[in-house]
């Protein structure tokens, strides 16, 4: 039987198994088994670190399939800084799905990491979902994202209409994450429904940009501003694009949980 080690992360509520290594084959097996919240584990998905051929880091939503996500890329700084990978730097760059991008420590267990260019943003799409019709909006953020401006979020059903929007025809063949936001006073709330993870997750990085770009460009909020998740409250700044943003940060929290090992 082979023993395991890893380490539990969590960064504004999506919590992560870290494993550290070589890239290989078996990492999505992997993220099967051990994000299985009541044989594995327990997680969103897995952050792979490696140091070679540079610092970098690969995500598997808890499926297996593979994508970017922004604030498990902020958990893997925090660690990174945390195990001695960077050398006491509190500014470095990081191998990313995305290619390389930037990650800042900003405090105790608070990191800024930059986001890939958002691009493809499209208002106002009507489409039929739950027996209801919603206008929607799109944007990717590194991960597809479309998004839902509702009046009251707390009595979303966010796991029913999020996975009926989800599998819409609109977004097919790949599928889309799914956002509901509720915007007040410039503030922005948001829930969302994660593709690969087919639940609703206290946060979402690539949902937290996409609502503070697709509210922007609703008119709804400013180029900085400020998202709560369930898990805890972002924050978002960026330049404008013709269809998208670039310059991109996301700030937030990020911790390491325990440390630990499992039988496979």
């Amino acid at each position: 039987m082979k023993t395991l080690n890893f380490f539990k992360m969590a960064a504004a509520g999506n919590d992560f198994v870290l494993l550290t290594g070589e890239k290989n084959s078996r990492i999505s097996r992997l993220a099967r088994i051990l994000c299985d919240r009541r044989k594995g584990v327990g997680a969103d998905g897995i952050l792979l670190l490696y140091r070679k051929p540079r610092l970098g880091f690969d995500y598997y939503n808890r499926d297996g399939s593979r994508a970017f996500c922004g604030n498990g890329m902020r958990a893997a700084a925090w660690w990174m800084k945390e195990e001695g990978w960077v050398c006491g730097k509190k500014a470095f760059e990081i191998q990313t799905p995305k290619g390389i991008l930037s990650a800042e420590i900003m405090g105790r267990e608070r990191v800024s990491v930059q986001m890939p260019k958002a691009s493809g943003a499209r208002l106002n799409l009507p489409i039929l979902a739950g027996g209801r019709r919603y206008q929607v909006h799109f944007i990717d953020t590194g991960v597809p994202h479309a998004l839902v401006a509702v009046k009251n979020l707390d009595r979303i059903d966010v796991d029913a209409l999020g996975k009926a929007i989800r599998n819409h025809s609109l977004f097919s063949p790949q599928g889309t994450n799914v956002d509901f936001i509720e915007v007040k006073s410039g503030e922005i709330r948001i829930r969302t429904f994660e593709r690969g993870v087919e639940a609703e997750t206290p946060a979402c990085g690539t949902g937290v940009v996409a609502s503070a770009i697709l509210s922007y460009f609703l008119g709804k909020s400013k180029k900085s501003a400020q998202v709560t998740a369930k898990g805890g409250r972002l924050k978002v700044s960026f330049d404008p694009a013709k269809d998208g943003a670039s310059n991109i940060f996301l700030e937030g929290p990020a911790k390491v949980v325990y440390q630990g090992k499992i039988n496979l």
